[in-house]
């Protein structure tokens, strides 16, 4: 069986055994080599093998911790390029520290790069979201207020209307410094402060 069959066979016996570690058909596969190479390739750590070996041990099978060294540095060699590491932050995932040598620095850099990109993507669609809740809030209340004949049952719902008026335009302060089209295309000062506001909005 070629290599390339066997790491193939190895990913599939992976997402078969969701969360687990490893699970008992891939400890009796062995395939220790192409193993390492694939958690070497997502960056995990050196330590994992301990795991690996503990679970094993479990259906009474040892790992071949020297396959799986060997493999996981030729697979670190394919994780730790510049490119790689701005993928890496950018979906924001974990970064474990694996990288060393000349490219670790480059890596290290464009991941940074990538997280911050992530990370105030991510704030964006939280306010975003928010923001779709506050209109929705709003929305309800407007339909209320013009509903109700009790004046004290009015002077509340005005009251928790003006509130949530007010956060909602200081939300929208928060988008105005992403520009009208996102992060992605953030250009200062395209849209005037309070459009996201305004009454064509609500009414």
């Amino acid at each position: 069986m070629s290599t390339k069959v066997s790491l193939y066979l190895l990913i599939f016996a992976a997402v078969l055994s969701g969360c687990a570690v490893i699970s008992e058909d891939e400890c009796r596969a062995g395939l220790w080599y192409e193993r390492g190479v694939q958690d070497g390739a997502r960056g995990r750590s050196p330590l994992l093998v301990q795991e690996l070996a503990q679970e094993c041990l479990s259906y009474e099978i040892y790992v071949d911790n020297e396959a799986w060294l060997r493999g996981h540095e030729e697979g670190i060699e394919q994780f730790c390029t510049p490119d790689n590491g701005y993928r890496q932050g950018r979906r924001g995932y974990k970064y474990e520290g694996v990288c060393t040598g000349p490219t670790a620095d480059l890596f290290v850099e464009n991941y940074q790069r990538g997280l911050v990109e992530y990370r105030i993507e991510q704030q964006y669609q939280n306010l975003l979201w928010r923001r779709d809740n506050l209109e929705r809030e709003l929305y309800s209340l407007h339909y209320a207020l013009r509903h109700t004949d009790s004046d004290s049952q009015r002077r509340a719902l005005y009251f928790q209307y003006s509130r949530l008026e007010w956060e909602l335009r200081m939300l929208d302060l928060e988008l105005h410094r992403y520009g009208l089209f996102g992060p992605r295309y953030f250009i200062p000062g395209l849209y005037p402060r309070g459009f996201f506001s305004s009454a064509f909005f609500y009414w």
